[in-house]
């Protein structure tokens, strides 16, 4: 298993709340219910990190460097279903 090297700064979650329209109460219960997702993928041998925060059709994608936000952007995602329905399964 190879070394995992994580940011040491992540946006709060009050920060990620207000990007997505959320109060943050609101934010941690839809986190708790799974329906927020938050996801870190390194970029550019580490030094960057790309943060993915998405409800719905609703995505916060941010670029954190250096401690600090260097690039952000929200989009709306059209035609997706934020889970797949169980009768779209069978």
């Amino acid at each position: 298993m190879s070394d995992v090297h994580m940011p040491e700064y992540l946006p709060p979650d009050d920060l990620l709340a207000d990007r997505l329209g959320l109060t943050p109460a609101e934010f941690k219960r839809y986190r708790t219910l799974e329906l927020v997702t938050v996801s870190v993928a390194a970029q550019r041998d580490g030094d960057v990190f790309k943060i993915t925060c998405q409800l719905g059709n609703r995505v916060w994608e941010g670029l954190v460097e250096n401690g600090r936000i260097a690039f952000e952007q929200v989009r709306y995602l059209r035609g997706k279903l934020s889970k797949p329905r169980a009768q779209d399964l069978d």
